[in-house]
């Protein structure tokens, strides 16, 4: 059994939220796909004689793709939202650290070689 402490990016919730966040993006963003790709190709079998041609294989290749790409592009977007979210949860911890340890005096300004002349 290791004691070494975890990380903080290796915490239990951290992981949580951000699977949380993961799998609620892969969904709004294959909604998003969705939402497109099905008009298009209502219009594209209207309009097109060349795609009413293509089979059931293409025309389901076309609806994974749009979706595909609705929910990875859904996905860094939150992605990159949480880990801002993040960066700043932890700035704000490090700052409220700093203040807790200078008001109780276990941190100086010497300690970072800053030195008041006089």
């Amino acid at each position: 059994m290791s004691t070494q402490r975890k990380l903080a990016h290796h915490a239990e919730e951290r992981i949580e939220r951000l699977r949380s966040v993961i799998l609620k993006s892969i969904f709004v963003g294959g909604m998003y796909g969705a939402l497109v790709s099905i008009p298009t190709e209502l219009m594209l079998r209207w309009r097109s004689p060349f795609y009413r041609a293509f089979g059931l294989r293409i025309r389901i290749f076309y609806h994974t793709i749009w979706i595909a790409a609705g929910a990875s592009f859904r996905t860094e977007r939150a992605v990159i939202e949480f880990e801002n979210v993040v960066r700043r949860e932890e700035e704000i911890r490090r700052q409220n650290l700093l203040e807790e340890s200078v008001l109780s005096g276990s941190y100086t300004t010497e300690q970072e070689g800053v030195h008041r002349s006089k």
